[in-house]
């Protein structure tokens, strides 16, 4: 007994509940009729004036001396508005460059503020609630509070991943805490209404499984539509994908008492009974025919392609990483690219980044200050050394903010890659830069890159290199949005 009660007081200082030390609202009344008419008359659309005013409601509400049943009941009213204005909001922070102006933060940081007063309502509400025995309706209050708690928590958290950044401590462990705290109670799985969801149902287990989901697939690979196409799908994906306390041969696994997201089982972990397991690797295989896509917004192909190659199992770095200093010159996109290899252009923009470290496949660069727009996850660049010249194309293959800079690291395309241009359409059509990646092997074919947009599979081509050459683009073996890369077919 009294093990159980130092485990419930050390859940409650973690999620940070507030005494009870207020008698009414400053702003509005603690009534749900007159509370939902000061709500419909907030002016949602100025978030000037709108979000400090629901900020201010949201810390007062869980320090409010109600029933845990009628702070549910006003909490319920103001979550729709919270995720109004979250929706409002996001025009400001999202496309973007990765550092972004500080109008933009300021809007992101309000984002932040609104879902963590969110969660901590609901929070305030569950914990009091299972401190004692629970009945039927109260295991429903309860179940329904730790699922809205989990959801603003969660939003939260995927907020950092559309910015590119690591939330702060003590994020994760929150969510493992209430996850855990939902399980202890056998009320992971209850179903509770939820009008924001699609089916407008949901339960903790699903709330926690979604953002396991998306945090497992590599986020800082994708961009912000591909990561909101993927944070969407994942709420219908995670219904069907149990948390398991044994490992048999899951992919992926998490610690409930941890402060960190979900790892591949190869990193050692110490949790033991804490330890939960997923496997990904039966929604990779439906991606890869076809299934598990919404019929009303099915996932682009770039998309599913990376989610089954991060579900079908986490891949080892296989290279060494080294320390590396000293600074790289680099130019941006397709068409830079091509110039600096074809004409070897002095003219072209260049910016200076900084090595972090490197490998035989590529870098981990760092970039200061302001970024352009075309500085982005699945871009195309050329780099150097700016000691000594010596240019190589590379594919930005993950991004991250911290602080002042923005890290990148970048996969290293075969050296003996070179400039070409390509005719779609007949060779009387401009040609067009593209990068064409000779055989490695006598048998073996060889492989363009060209833009992603007006190019597929099967797409007849003239290719100018030395003698024009009449050729097609098979399979696509890699892409992005801006680029992909397929094998080159003889015509038939």
């Amino acid at each position: 007994m009294e093990e159980a009660r130092q485990r419930e007081a050390a859940w409650e200082v973690r999620l940070g509940i507030p005494e009870l030390e207020l008698d009414k609202l400053s702003l509005a009344s603690a009534k749900p009729r007159r509370l939902r008419a000061w709500l419909d008359a907030l002016p949602m659309g100025d978030p000037h004036r709108s979000a400090p005013l629901l900020l201010t409601l949201l810390e007062e509400l869980p320090r409010l001396r109600i029933d845990d049943r009628r702070r549910l009941a006003l909490l319920e009213q103001v979550r729709p508005r919270v995720r109004q204005m979250a929706y409002t909001l996001e025009s400001r922070y999202l496309n973007l460059p990765l550092m972004p102006p500080e109008r933009a933060l300021q809007a992101a940081a309000l984002t932040h503020r609104l879902f963590q007063g969110l969660a901590l309502g609901y929070q305030s509400v569950a914990t009091p609630l299972l401190r004692g025995k629970l009945n039927l309706p109260g295991r429903q209050a309860a179940a329904t509070a730790l699922q809205r708690a989990m959801d603003a928590r969660s939003q939260d958290l995927f907020l950092h991943m559309l910015l590119y950044k690591s939330p702060p401590a003590g994020t994760w462990r929150v969510l493992h805490s209430l996850y855990a705290e939902a399980e202890r109670h056998a009320l992971e799985a209850l179903t509770v209404s939820d009008p924001e969801l699609p089916g407008q149902e949901g339960a903790v287990s699903i709330a926690y499984g979604r953002l396991l989901l998306t945090a497992s697939a590599q986020p800082n690979q994708l961009r912000q539509p591909a990561l909101m196409a993927l944070y969407r799908a994942a709420a219908h994906w995670a219904r069907w994908m149990p948390l398991l306390a044994e490992a048999a041969d899951a992919p992926f696994h998490v610690d409930l008492q941890g402060d960190a997201g979900p790892q591949p089982v190869s990193v050692p972990a110490d949790g033991g009974e804490t330890l939960r397991y997923f496997d990904t690797r039966p929604l990779a295989a439906a991606l890869a025919e076809g299934g598990a896509s919404q019929r009303s917004r099915p996932l682009s192909d770039i998309l599913s392609h990376h989610l089954r190659w991060v579900w079908l199992g986490p891949r080892e770095r296989l290279a060494p990483r080294h320390p590396a200093d000293g600074e790289m010159l680099l130019c941006l996109g397709l068409d830079a690219v091509h110039r600096r290899l074809d004409q070897g252009e002095d003219d072209e923009p260049l910016h200076r980044v900084r090595r972090v470290d490197h490998g035989d496949g590529g870098y981990c660069l760092e970039w200061r200050g302001g970024t352009p727009h075309t500085l982005r996850a699945g871009g195309l660049l050329a780099l150097s050394p700016s000691e000594r010249p010596h240019w190589r194309v590379g594919e930005i293959r993950w991004v991250a903010w911290l602080g002042d800079s923005v890290r990148l690291g970048v996969s290293l395309l075969p050296e003996t890659l070179r400039p070409v241009r390509v005719s779609a359409g007949g060779p009387n059509a401009w040609p067009a830069p593209a990068l064409l990646v000779p055989s490695p092997e006598g048998d073996d074919p060889e492989t363009l890159v060209v833009p992603t947009t007006g190019y597929r599979s099967g797409t007849r081509l003239t290719l100018w290199d030395g003698p024009p050459r009449d050729t097609r683009l098979g399979v696509r073996l890699a892409g992005s949005p801006d680029v992909a890369q397929y094998m080159l077919r003889p015509t038939v």
